[in-house]
């Protein structure tokens, strides 16, 4: 079993071997040891992956352990902070708070107050990193869902399903039994064009015969023509007439 490694950020050198050793009694491993923010970077560009990270407060430099705790957030997200500090003010602590970090252990500390805080901090981290993983999990399947639907959507909206195993796509204004495409006229073409557009409503015939000449009105018996044709093509209840009213291209 890999026993869980931890990253000192520490600058009295003293208080930092010390902490080593007392890490190795607990069964732990120190995976290094660093006195500001320049080494603690280094250490990390070396491919060291801590599981837990300990970090004082107040370092020697231009940067403290609660800007170097913030930096590393970034970094490494799923790794927990456990601050060092011999200042227990509560605007020191607020600050700490800040990063989200998993604990405070009080200089001196005892041995197992350490022992007890960071099994605490690995075990909260590991719950907060399942819950987030979830999370994601979750969310990912929400995305692969709502496109899934977008999809659909669209299908649905460039296609128009027709009774008796019809359908017509409306981008490429082909007209399908099944998998097949029906061969049609052009003048055929647009009058399924014109129906479909209006799927489960009549249209005129006016309406049919100016999408079909526009300005040159061919007249009824022209139009009667072209539509006897098409309906030898189809299922002969495909398209339905109701006097007076128009034409009606039945859907699903």
């Amino acid at each position: 079993m890999n026993k869980t490694k931890i990253l000192i950020v520490e600058d009295e050198s003293i208080i930092a071997m010390n902490l080593k050793e007392t890490l190795l009694e607990l069964g732990y491993e120190s995976c290094g040891i660093a006195p500001n923010r320049c080494k603690t970077i280094k250490i990390l560009e070396r491919g060291v992956l801590p599981d837990l990270i300990l970090m004082d407060i107040y370092l020697k430099g231009p940067t403290t352990g609660i800007e170097i705790a913030k930096e590393l957030k970034v970094i490494l997200p799923h790794v927990p902070v456990v601050f060092l500090t011999a200042n227990s003010e509560v605007a020191t602590i607020k600050k700490a708070s800040e990063t989200l970090a998993y604990g405070y252990i009080l200089k001196p500390y005892k041995k197992s107050h350490l022992h007890a805080t960071i099994e605490v901090a690995l075990e909260k981290s590991k719950n907060d990193n399942k819950k987030s993983n979830e999370l994601n999990a979750i969310e990912n399947i929400n995305k692969t869902l709502t496109h899934q639907l977008e999809i659909t959507r669209e299908q649905k909206s460039r296609t128009v399903k027709l009774k008796y195993g019809y359908l017509f796509d409306k981008e490429k204004e082909i007209l399908y039994y099944g998998d097949l495409p029906i061969k049609l006229t052009k003048k055929e073409s647009q009058i399924i064009k014109i129906l479909c557009n209006s799927a489960g409503f009549y249209v005129s015939q006016e309406q049919l015969e100016y999408a079909i000449w526009q300005d040159e009105p061919a007249g009824y018996a022209a139009f009667r023509s072209i539509l006897f044709r098409l309906r030898n093509k189809l299922h002969k209840d495909l398209i339905t007439t109701q006097s007076n009213t128009g034409y009606k291209i039945e859907i699903i």
